[in-house]
């Protein structure tokens, strides 16, 4: 899998490659923590559809996931991600198919429904 930095807001992940790559396409756009949200999204999604596409036969050597996100006030939070999911190589019979699969990603269902989070202080 490989992590391409598009911006300070966007990224992609592709489904080739063994291991997992992380490229920046400026020097001045380094891997966050907020990438790295986006990057687990992403890549969660690219997984679900890459195991899908295994069991119904299909090549996923050009599937890529795009995604941006947008921050928002009142937490200064992320507010929204926008993924589009680039596959030449789907079936348009698959389309919807694989756009149900892309929903089961986990981490897309951990921050639909938030978990609870504790803090504590050992010192």
């Amino acid at each position: 899998m490989k992590i391409l930095l598009d911006g300070e807001q966007r990224l992609r992940v592709q489904a080739k490659g063994p291991g997992l790559e992380v490229e920046s396409a400026a020097p001045e756009v380094h891997f966050s923590p907020l990438h790295m949200l986006a990057a687990s999204l992403a890549s969660c999604t690219v997984a679900v559809l890459a195991s899908w596409a295994m069991q119904v036969g299909l090549d996923i050597e050009d599937l890529e996931i795009g995604i941006e996100w947008a921050y928002v006030d009142g937490p200064f939070r992320v507010g929204r991600y926008d993924m589009t999911l680039n596959w030449p190589g789907l079936p348009e019979s698959r389309q919807d198919a694989a756009h149900r699969v892309a929903r089961h990603c986990t981490v897309e269902h951990t921050l639909t429904h938030p978990p609870e989070i504790e803090l504590r202080i050992a010192a």
